[in-house]
């Protein structure tokens, strides 16, 4: 617990930087609070998931790093939040980040800027009160006013997105070949139907694993899975596709749901799959779903600028490009290089693609506990 920060009124200093005559507060989120934050992502237009208490619960359950969540509050309305998790590991120290386990779906929401200016300021002091090694806000586009604050902004990623505005108008921005591809996976028997189980969940587990291990990349463990099915899928906030072949699963993605956006957390096949065009298959099937259930926007997920192959597999879907924009400030540490994060470790991605697949999940869920 920190002392003396659940309730700040601004002030016209560095620490606060907003103006008192408007009177506005910033809080930590209480339980008494929980239904007006609810309230304010669902009307806001920009939130997704990454937003909502339901992530909260997550992260926090999986995990187990402690949510900071700050909220703007003037004349008794919710001007803009603030949502953040203090990271702690044994001898690695601590950081605040908003939020992890993504690169560019977080920071703050707000009406205006002087409440974001405000919530950041107030983050700023929250990570000095923690003493983490460093505080960091990870957007979807430039926020020019906390590089004044101290932040250091960087691009590790580019973002991909398909924009929704019907079958007709995204079917045009397809390429000719991932048409192709999608009338051919039909050819070659392979069906997408979305997850009912959690049978359904753990095979697409299976696939998952493998596909991670091959790919060098540590897996969450299977906790994690266990905590979409139990609090997000209930709400139709987790949706998981499956790509399947005579009945098995050979591919799945992992779509998370809220508001205007369907964000592509995972989309996999297996190496033996890829001859019957699964990816084709579930990228077509998801779009479909997003225009079915309303949703505006599909997040095709995040590549590194060295993925070239990747960026031009998401721009023949007809998707825009972006780079992320993550703003670090030091506190008692230096932030990682990210872009050094998801370009290098080649070797030792190699090492850890000769390792048993039991091994990778116990390992993997220990690991993401600190790389998020």
């Amino acid at each position: 617990m920190i002392a003396d920060r659940s309730t700040r009124t601004a002030q016209p200093t560095q620490a606060e930087g907003s103006s008192p005559a408007r009177g506005l507060t910033i809080r930590e989120l209480g339980n008494a609070d929980a239904a007006r934050w609810q309230q304010f992502v669902t009307d806001y237009p920009a939130a997704n998931l990454y937003h909502t208490l339901l992530w909260r619960d997550v992260v926090r359950d999986v995990f187990g790093h402690h949510p900071v969540y700050l909220f703007a509050e003037e004349a008794g309305l919710i001007r803009g939040i603030l949502p953040m998790f203090h990271v702690r590991f044994p001898l690695l120290g601590s950081k605040l980040i908003s939020i992890p386990y993504d690169i560019g779906s977080g920071g703050s929401l707000a009406v205006d800027e002087a409440a974001e200016v405000a919530l950041a300021e107030h983050a700023v002091a929250c990570a000095r009160d923690l003493r983490v090694g460093y505080l960091e806000l990870r957007y979807s586009s430039p926020r020019a006013w906390l590089e004044p604050l101290g932040f250091q902004r960087s691009e590790p990623v580019i973002i991909s997105e398909m924009i929704l505005d019907g079958e007709e108008q995204v079917t045009a921005r397809i390429s000719k070949d991932h048409l192709h591809s999608v009338r051919k996976a039909t050819k070659r028997g392979v069906q997408v139907r979305e997850a009912k189980s959690w049978e359904d969940y753990l095979s697409f587990y299976d696939v998952y694993l493998r596909v991670f291990r091959d790919f060098g990349t540590p897996p969450y463990g299977r906790r994690y899975f266990r905590a979409l099915w139990q609090h997000l899928h209930p709400h139709g906030a987790v949706r998981l596709l499956l790509a399947e072949v005579h009945g098995r699963v050979v591919g799945g993605m992992q779509l998370l749901a809220w508001g205007k956006y369907l964000i592509d957390k995972f989309a996999m096949c297996l190496p033996e799959a890829a001859p019957l065009c699964g990816n084709a298959a579930l990228y077509w099937e998801a779009m479909r779903l997003g225009l079915k259930s309303g949703f505006r926007y599909l997040n095709m997920g995040t590549s590194t600028r060295s993925q070239v192959g990747l960026l031009a597999f998401k721009d023949r879907w007809g998707a825009r490009s972006f780079p992320a924009a993550v703003y670090s400030l030091h506190v008692h540490g230096r932030a990682p290089d990210l872009e050094k994060y998801y370009e290098g470790y080649g070797a030792v991605r190699q090492m850890w693609r000769k390792l048993p697949l039991r091994f990778t999940s116990i390992l993997g869920g220990l690991l993401n506990r600190w790389y998020c």
